[in-house]
């Protein structure tokens, strides 16, 4: 072989001897490239079910972590299934995250919560992130829509007519009526067992993350829950005859809540 030719194939070994010292970084590049987060939701052992103005309601806190990349989470979604077969589709509203406690001068402590619209969720992999997601009937409200249109074009019309007569001619108005029906009618908690589906939206996967519960109301739940619709309803008539008045005037009407357990199954 030619001192020439060696020269040649030493340069050739010690490129290729270089090319492939970056071969691991390269292997590495295309994995995170390719790779897909993976979540996993832990819940609170316990939820918190309620019926108001915004129709049925569930709040869960969950302790979210993602490995191998990670996350944004772009919808949440809770596929309610009732043992009888009645299903119901909530989403995610808001988002509950727990701040810091404080002390006051007396000794009591309160804990700060932080409430944002739900549209995002950033979630890392160098650590759980803990969130309290507030999921609601989309549909229910979508549904209710129509009455609240035709309740708002009443309550102008008789503004600009009736004067002093105003408040009751509204609340005995159909339009009034239909509202206060709807939010009887809409009620639609039962009691027995739920499975609860979780399904997480999250940008860089085709297909969304499900994990599956289950959660079961008695009979004195329901009663409680049934309590709502009235607190509710009269919402709304205080809304009509407190109108313009400082809210610290307003009757107090406290909503209803339950807090069931709440846990993971293997389906």
């Amino acid at each position: 072989m030619t001192e020439e030719k060696l020269v040649i194939n030493g340069t050739f070994i010690l490129a290729l001897l270089g090319a492939l010292s970056w071969l691991p970084q390269i292997i590495s590049w295309i994995h995170s490239l390719l790779a897909k987060p993976k979540l996993r939701f832990v819940p609170e052992d316990t939820t918190e079910i309620g019926y108001s103005s915004f129709g049925p309601i569930l709040n869960q806190s969950f302790a979210i972590s993602t490995s191998k990349k990670d996350a944004l989470i772009e919808k949440v979604t809770l596929t309610l299934i009732h043992e009888s077969g009645a299903k119901h589709d909530l989403s995610w509203r808001i988002l509950d995250e727990r701040g810091p406690e404080i002390t006051s001068p007396t000794g009591s402590w309160a804990e700060v919560r932080k409430n944002q619209p739900a549209i995002a969720l950033k979630i890392s992999i160098l650590g759980l992130t803990e969130k309290k997601i507030g999921f609601q009937d989309l549909n229910y409200q979508m549904k209710f829509l129509p009455y609240l249109s035709g309740y708002q074009r009443k309550d102008s019309y008789l503004q600009n007519t009736e004067g002093p007569n105003y408040a009751e001619k509204l609340i005995k108005s159909q339009e009034f009526l239909d509202v206060t029906d709807y939010i009887k009618k809409g009620f639609y908690w039962i009691e027995g067992k739920y499975d609860a589906i979780l399904s997480v939206y999250e940008s860089s996967r085709r297909k969304p993350h499900v994990e599956n519960y289950e959660f079961e109301l008695n009979k004195i739940d329901i009663e409680q829950l049934e309590k709502n619709i009235q607190v509710t309803q009269d919402k709304w008539k205080d809304s009509v005859f407190y109108k313009g008045k400082d809210f610290k005037e307003w009757p107090v009407r406290i909503w209803n809540w339950i807090n069931p357990a709440f846990h993971r199954t293997t389906k």
